[in-house]
């Protein structure tokens, strides 16, 4: 992957010296360690937020799934397509 963007941030001395004693200790860049606290604290934001919505006859549909575990077999294609979706928490670092 490309790194094309510039990002910028100040800090404190504490704040930097923490984070360089962190990459030293990961045997990291300071650029490296903080990309990637910041992605996996991103990952963490976007499965925390990721909602979806159901309509009324959904829901119902939903909750006959979960209370009768032979009919949701019968949608295990659907199940399957929804898992192969790519995830927020699974983007490439």
């Amino acid at each position: 992957m490309a790194r094309d963007q510039v990002l910028q941030l100040r800090a404190s001395a504490e704040q930097r010296q923490l984070i360089d004693q962190a990459a030293a200790a990961e045997g990291i860049s300071r650029t490296e360690f903080i990309l990637r606290s910041c992605q996996e604290r991103a990952r963490d934001v976007l499965c925390d937020r990721t909602l979806f919505s159901l309509t009324a006859d959904q829901t119902k549909a939903l909750l006959a799934d979960l209370n009768d575990p032979d009919s949701a077999a019968q949608d295990e294609a659907t199940i399957r397509r929804v898992l192969a979706m790519p995830q927020p928490w699974h983007a490439p670092t």
